[in-house]
């Protein structure tokens, strides 16, 4: 079965807590200590990131990792 970006994370959360909060993709990375395009290619669904990944980015947002993730049921 092939992993979907969508059902491991909701990346429309990332996305709209950046810009809740008025960060551009550089000033996320730079947050979290990623390149921009890593941030640009989450956003965009064009890779899976790491569990750590995600785990830089909320923290760089103030947010908790699970916040991120979809809920499985």
């Amino acid at each position: 079965m092939e992993k979907s970006v969508d059902k491991l994370y909701n990346v429309k959360k990332i996305r709209l807590e950046r810009a809740k909060q008025g960060k551009s993709i550089r000033e996320l990375a730079d947050l979290a200590k990623l390149d921009p395009k890593t941030v640009s290619r989450i956003e965009k669904q064009k890779v899976i990131p790491r569990p750590q990944t995600i785990g830089k980015i909320a923290a760089a947002l103030g947010k908790n990792y699970e916040d991120f993730f979809c809920q499985v049921r």
